[in-house]
């Protein structure tokens, strides 16, 4: 675990654990949640990017949200107070963790804090308490990226690794077109399904005029935007 999600958690009566609503499951950090629940603080599941998906059977102490849409911000407030009330806490310190590009920055600012924003994995750089209200304090961290237990492919899907470095963008895309199925992508951007991912890649490479000298597809670019398209909830 990095050091300084370590520190957030040590820091924090209650941990916000930001995933992506398209992806519930793949954007948890089982060991981030033990580590939690192990010291005895609370944990809220932030079910981010709710826009784009609405998950079903989430835990008890979990919110949907949007940050793009601002909706969920009240609950999520009320859940905080909750929780700080049953600890009898007078200053309530949150701590928020989560992948990069899930949108930990984004909760923040829709609860109140002023922190920048980037669609680029791992923008967040320092640690800071923002100040939401009179009882509420928020500390952001970076996201925790487990990279020695998963693969760059795995990272890219989750949003948690920056599409301009990807070594293999063809092969994460193929295995996000297998994700989000022919009919939803040929829905999202007016092409023809097709159940081969390669096929698939191609026919959006000739959507989207991408062509190499002496036109031929040019499948690496087409593979960067539609990665890109997903990390930034264009693709949903």
């Amino acid at each position: 675990m990095q050091s300084r999600v370590r520190k957030v958690i040590d820091n924090a009566d209650i941990v916000l654990e930001v995933v992506d609503a398209r992806n519930v499951e793949g954007t948890r950090l089982p060991a981030i949640e033990r580590a939690v629940l192990r010291k005895g603080k609370r944990l809220i599941l932030v079910v981010n990017k709710s826009d784009l998906a609405r998950p079903r059977n989430l835990p008890a102490d979990s919110v949907l949200f949007s940050s793009r849409e601002r909706k969920g911000t009240a609950k999520l407030r009320q859940l905080i107070m909750r929780l700080g009330n049953e600890m009898e806490l007078d200053t309530i310190r949150v701590g928020v963790v989560g992948y990069a590009n899930t949108g930990k920055s984004s909760v923040i600012n829709a609860l109140g804090g002023h922190t920048r924003t980037s669609s680029t994995a791992g923008f967040t750089r320092g640690e800071q308490w923002v100040k939401v209200t009179s009882r509420i304090l928020l500390f952001d961290s970076p996201g925790e990226i487990p990279a020695r237990e998963e693969g760059e492919k795995a990272l890219v899907l989750k949003g948690a690794f920056d599409v301009t470095k990807v070594k293999d963008p063809i092969g994460a895309a193929q295995e996000l077109i297998g994700m989000v199925g022919p009919k939803r992508l040929a829905k999202a951007y007016e092409v023809e399904p097709y159940d081969d991912t390669d096929e698939q890649l191609c026919e959006l490479a000739g959507k989207w005029l991408m062509l190499k000298k002496g036109g031929k597809l040019d499948l690496d670019r087409a593979a960067r935007k539609l990665l890109k398209d997903w990390q930034k909830g264009i693709l949903k």
